[in-house]
């Protein structure tokens, strides 16, 4: 998913914004899901998306709190979730040199 937000330590990074990546994987019984090919006996991404979206528009310092708080409100919206893994990357961040992304990795379970 990607995004235009405004995070970072420092006050020109909130004010500027930057574009952002997230990647969202969750692991589930998907079963009866498969077999009734139902969307209501499975993980909706598209409220996962919104998720996202919503916490991405709330500014904050650290990638590492957005990672977090992302997790948490789905774990807190779909509980029966095992484990989920939310990978967020800053593009292009501004440090000093050439750099693709900077990214944190955050595993909730």
């Amino acid at each position: 998913m990607s995004f235009y937000a405004h995070h970072g330590y420092y006050t020109h990074e909130r004010t500027r914004g930057n574009n952002y990546m997230v990647d969202v994987t969750v692991e589930t019984n998907i079963d009866g899901a498969a077999l009734d090919d139902d969307l209501h006996q499975t993980i909706n991404y598209e409220i996962i998306y919104r998720i996202c979206s919503d916490i991405m528009e709330e500014p904050c310092k650290l990638i590492e709190t957005v990672a977090f708080r992302i997790a948490h409100e789905i774990k807190k919206t779909f509980p029966k979730l095992k484990n989920i893994v939310v990978v967020l990357h800053k593009i292009k961040p501004e440090l000093g040199g050439p750099v693709q992304s900077a990214q944190i990795i955050y595993k909730l379970k």
